[in-house]
């Protein structure tokens, strides 16, 4: 059988779900991933997209976020305020999707910029909502083609803060998580080579 790096990625990220969890869902691959573990595995998962659909059960795959076909079946919608206080941050998000141009070895984010911040040599779309997801969900899982470029040793502009300079810099400034890469902690890469 053959089948794609994103496929395997997308296969890979949906085994990493368990029912019951209640993941913030993100467009692209991660939505694929969320909506594939749902279907085979993950009966239980709780989806909740940043639009502000909390338990969707969509009858398609969405398009987007603000997909109407979340609506339909939904526990749930609320203000995008109310999901990012009242879920997130209050630590009720088990699973938390990122991606991003850039990703260091402590799994910092750089969705921002490539160059210096006042004169970039590529604007990036920035974080969205990524910043809070990585600080506040009890596990991120990072999605990403995997290319050279993708991986400096250190990220040129932090978006979003893995375990920023090491071990104990997390717990210095205030976030969730534990340390990097050992089974059942806080970040898990998702790819292929």
């Amino acid at each position: 059988m053959e089948y794609s790096s994103a496929e395997l990625m997308i296969i890979n990220a949906a085994r990493l779900l368990r029912d019951g969890d209640v993941v913030f869902v993100g467009v692209g691959q991660p939505n694929l991933a969320c909506n594939l573990a749902k279907r085979t595995h993950a009966p239980n998962l709780v989806m909740i997209y940043e639009a502000g659909v909390i338990g969707a059960e969509p009858a398609r795959l969405p398009l987007s976020i603000g997909d109407p076909t979340l609506v339909s079946g939904s526990l749930s919608v609320v203000s995008m305020y109310d999901i990012f206080a009242n879920y997130l941050q209050r630590g009720n998000v088990d699973v938390g999707f990122m991606g991003g141009a850039q990703i260091d070895k402590y799994g910092n984010i750089n969705a921002t910029v490539i160059g210096g911040y006042e004169h970039p040599k590529v604007r990036l779309p920035g974080s969205g909502g990524s910043q809070e997801i990585a600080a506040w969900a009890n596990r991120c899982y990072i999605m990403t083609p995997h290319q050279k470029r993708r991986f400096p040793e250190k990220v040129e502009f932090m978006t979003s803060a893995g375990f920023i300079g090491g071990k104990g810099d997390r717990e210095n400034a205030g976030l969730r998580g534990k340390r990097h890469g050992r089974r059942g902690d806080r970040y898990w890469h998702v790819g292929t080579r």
